[in-house]
């Protein structure tokens, strides 16, 4: 259990940000631990594409290019990786035709530059076979780090479960929690969703380890680049055992009217 300090209605500037600048050499020790199979990209090597290469391509303020097929199995790779390794998503996400995807990711991000409302955005996305919720948030944060937040275990934990492991259900009444949680904590301290990510997976995979600077330094918030996951359920059990956070994402899917890309 977290210190009482440590929670999000309780955390100061300060604390926070000597949190963030912990996350690098955190993600590079389970990187290095994990290791990676011959021909596969490292758990650091993907995390830089989430984090930095990612949001560079396809970040509202200068879209380089929409969203390939190749680049959101690339991010389920990293929520993999990430976090709680879900057997069947992978080759659920990669079952999905490749135009359908495309044309349903840029339907969503032009729906959400419109109004802003990260919630109706989501829906469309989780549309695709194998996308629930906490996948679609993924992407979509990549679009916009400032301000949407990655449903990942470890946020919900820490601003929805004080900083306790729980079951998570991984539908959208959480997502809106999750949410509104985030925003409050906006508003308070002054910092955007990416590092609000950053912080609740180091405070949920350290703990209440003692938190001293590196090298004597606080970390800044991050003015660019974008937010999972160590859930401590099991996959729900379904007709094609799809995981709890793609629970809901079993809706008929729309024909693509394009064609395969």
């Amino acid at each position: 259990m977290l210190d009482k300090s440590l929670l999000p209605a309780n955390i100061s500037k300060e604390r926070f940000l000597q949190l963030l600048v912990r996350y690098d050499s955190l993600i590079e020790s389970i990187s290095s631990e994990k290791g990676a199979k011959p021909g596969q990209k490292t758990l650091l090597e993907l995390d830089r594409f989430r984090y930095h290469d990612a949001p560079a391509l396809f970040h509202f303020d200068d879209l380089e290019r929409s969203m390939k097929f190749d680049d959101v199995k690339t991010l389920v790779d990293w929520k993999l990786r990430h976090g709680k390794f879900r057997p069947t998503l992978t080759a659920l996400v990669s079952s999905n035709d490749e135009g359908l995807v495309e044309s349903i990711i840029q339907e969503a991000v032009e729906q959400y530059q419109i109004d802003s409302d990260a919630i109706k955005a989501n829906h469309t996305i989780k549309e695709l076979r194998g996308i629930g919720p906490a996948t679609a948030s993924l992407l979509l944060s990549i679009y916009d780090p400032h301000r949407v937040i990655f449903f990942s275990d470890e946020a919900f934990y820490w601003l929805c479960c004080d900083g306790q492991k729980s079951r998570i259900k991984y539908n959208v009444k959480e997502y809106q929690e999750l949410t509104a949680a985030t925003q409050t904590l906006f508003k308070r301290l002054g910092v955007n969703a990416v590092d609000v990510e950053k912080v609740a997976y180091v405070l949920m995979k350290e703990g209440d380890s003692e938190i001293t600077p590196v090298d004597g330094k606080t970390a800044s918030t991050s003015d660019t680049n974008p937010a999972q996951v160590d859930s401590t359920k099991k996959s729900t059990k379904r007709k094609d055992t799809i995981s709890a956070d793609d629970a809901d994402s079993n809706a008929p899917v729309r024909r693509s009217k394009r064609g395969k890309a």
